[in-house]
């Protein structure tokens, strides 16, 4: 109880206390919102490398189809491709230089159980006395790999086994036969295995039927079968180089199917790490080729020691400090006012040097402040918040919430507003936005606005708020720029395969909404490879740049153009009304690029192109169909005269 007529006051003794505490709970406020930046940066960043991994692997996979369909081409386009005529092919392909983890590309022949003994007495024949198929045993259909280049090493170990005999396989390759389609294995272990640092392995698979097209029932496919092209890799080399000089930034473990568990477990990224950082781990599941594989990308310590962590500390120990120094200069006040005068002075000038200081370091890690009555709408900045924005902060006078208002973009202010209504809600943590910012020059600049409110009146509502500002403008630069290498050709800045699948799915749904067509068109350079045989990669890459910015004069805004592989394109052309249409693009595609090509280091290029069109819906009303039948049209150009444009038909002629 409080006597009457004798209010209560604050001892003088417990005066310094409470500036001190004062001083501490601010240092710890803006302690947290310093941290809470950073984390989620260091998140952001993450999750963005760990995607970006993701999307590697699907690409390099993506590559490996394509070898897989020419290979495939190849063996339809010829009756009986012998031995030495597969292994020219395969040398000109030049796996083992561009495609990593590939250990080679081969056929396996389908052999009726009748047929078994006349098939091993032919193979001996070419000069192999001791070939049988293996391993032995009575079965309803056999298979014996009797091609795969490079012929020698760890490769000889595969010759004339008997792919179709064990489960795994044969799941896969039985899945191609009845799709017609490029079917992924499990995890097993390859023949070509030593016991010397083995690796997990899997194959693809890609039937090959005894007419130039799949049959139309799967019992048809099945009895036409002539055999498998497919292509064995080894785990870890299939990896090797995906993330390039930042490889050990993730740590990426693979497992065959959904379920993450020792047994399915094909990678073994983090094995023996020991940099792994708690917290910080993505899990994607990618479906290719009907399997499934779950990638799991866990953040090393070099990655994210990449986002600088050292400001929280700074601020930390420069708030300590200073409250520490205001509670010993109340405790000198109210100790003696003599005393307390004279320490004063020098406490002053330590103060004004310790502010100096932390303005010092506020200006050198460019964080802005800010201090707002909700209530009246006063607001104090310091002279950096000014700075950001390009201004000096007398230029902003006078200073109140209509600033903030005036130079933010509208719609980043509706997004900021609905995010204080969160916040003061109690929905929020704290309140948190990035938005842009009108520069004293006239451009957008990014910035991370944060801030918690400090005092609240007895019923709820904020009165005073603060916070900082910081110039994210960069570090959204980075991350668009990542953005954007993930999702375009590095060589002619085109879209790669991932983000024309985007745009071709969007045309797709567009046209079925609004009953209109469209065209795809893959595009197949003719005569490159001599050129760079010729006159090297650097004037290859010329050729590919140039030939990728005449067809770019050719589309609409509306349509687009992609670069896929080496020398192969794809045109999206939307609005389509008829093949008449599409093929007169695709006669100024070939003109075009029939034009000579001036070299650098002198002369000229003379190439031409292949060009193969589907149409949609006559052809096909997903990706996937349309893309198999502009590739098969494309296909029979190259078989043909080449330089010329066909659009697949309905009856699977071109």
């Amino acid at each position: 109880m409080i006597p009457s007529g004798k209010p209560s006051r604050l001892s003088p003794r417990l005066i310094p206390l409470v500036v001190f505490l004062i001083g501490l709970c601010s240092t710890v406020v803006l302690y947290q919102l310093i941290v809470e930046s950073v984390d989620q940066r260091q998140q952001a960043y993450f999750d963005f490398r760990a995607r970006e991994a993701a999307e590697r692997i699907e690409n390099r996979m993506a590559t490996y189809q394509q070898v897989l369909r020419g290979t495939a081409g190849f063996f339809d386009a010829h009756d009986d491709v012998g031995r030495e005529d597969f292994r020219r092919y395969s040398d000109r392909q030049a796996l083992d230089q561009y495609l990593p983890g590939i250990q080679g590309v081969g056929f396996a022949r389908a052999i009726r159980p009748a047929d078994l003994q006349t098939h091993i007495d032919q193979v001996r024949a070419e000069g192999f006395p001791s070939y049988t198929v293996q391993p032995a045993g009575q079965r309803d259909l056999y298979s014996s790999i009797v091609y795969l280049e490079p012929f020698s090493g760890r490769n000889l170990r595969a010759f004339g086994f008997d792919m179709y005999s064990e489960p795994v396989r044969r799941e896969a390759m039985q899945r191609s036969v009845d799709t017609g389609a490029i079917a992924l294995s499990g995890r097993v272990r390859l023949q070509q295995e030593t016991g010397v640092q083995e690796q997990s392995g899997f194959l693809i698979y890609q039937a090959i039927y005894a007419t130039d097209q799949p049959a139309a029932t799967v019992a048809e496919r099945r009895e036409q079968l002539r055999g498998w092209v497919y292509a064995p890799f080894r785990m870890t080399d299939f990896l090797h180089g995906l993330l390039g000089e930042q490889e050990r930034d993730l740590i990426i473990d693979i497992f065959d199917g959904e379920e993450m568990v020792e047994a399915t477990r094909t990678h073994f990224g983090s094995s023996g790490r020991t940099d792994i950082r708690p917290g910080f781990e993505s899990v994607h599941r990618l479906s290719m080729m009907g399997q499934t594989w779950t990638v799991r990308v866990h953040g090393s310590t070099s990655l994210l020691q990449r986002v600088d962590r050292g400001l929280p500390i700074v601020i930390a120990v420069t708030g300590v400090l200073l409250s520490a120094m205001l509670a010993g200069l109340m405790f000198l006040l109210v100790s003696g006012r003599s005393r307390a005068e004279a320490a004063a002075r020098a406490m002053t000038e330590d103060l004004s040097l310790e502010r100096s200081r932390l303005s010092a370091i506020l200006e050198g890690t460019r964080v802005g402040t800010w201090e707002w009555n909700v209530q009246s709408g006063e607001t104090v900045f310091n002279e950096e918040w000014a700075r950001i924005v390009g201004y000096k902060l007398q230029e902003l006078e006078p200073i109140s919430i209509v600033t903030w208002v005036k130079l933010t973009h509208p719609e980043d202010l509706q997004k900021s507003e609905q995010l204080l209504k969160q916040y003061f809600a109690g929905e929020l943590p704290f309140y948190e936005c990035e938005a842009r910012m009108r520069h004293k020059d006239g451009h957008w600049i990014w910035v991370l606005d944060r801030g918690k409110v400090g005092k609240w009146d007895r019923d709820g509502k904020p009165l005073i708020m603060y916070g900082t500002h910081q110039d994210i403008s960069r570090s959204r630069q980075e991350l668009d720029t990542y953005h954007h290498r993930a999702h375009h050709d590095v060589l002619t800045d085109l879209p790669n395969r991932v983000l024309l699948g985007d745009r071709i799915q969007q045309a797709l749904a567009l046209a079925e909404r609004g009953n209109t067509h469209l065209a795809v068109l893959f595009m197949d350079l003719d005569g490159f490879k001599s050129v760079n045989d010729t006159h090297g990669h650097e004037a290859g890459d010329v050729v590919l740049k140039t030939v990728a910015r005449r067809l770019l004069r050719c589309i609409r805004a509306s349509d687009t153009l992609a670069r896929v592989g080496g020398d192969e394109y794809v045109a999206l052309l939307q609005h389509v009304s008829d093949e008449q249409e599409a093929l007169k693009k695709a006669s100024l595609f070939i003109s075009e690029v029939r034009r000579p090509i001036p070299l650098p280091a002198g002369g000229e290029a003379r190439i031409s192109i292949s060009v193969g069109i589907a149409l949609y819906p006559q052809h096909g009303t997903t990706i996937e169909v349309l893309s198999e039948h502009a590739d098969q049209a494309m296909y029979q150009v190259k078989k043909g005269s080449k330089n010329g444009a066909l659009v697949h038909q309905d009856s699977g002629s071109v």
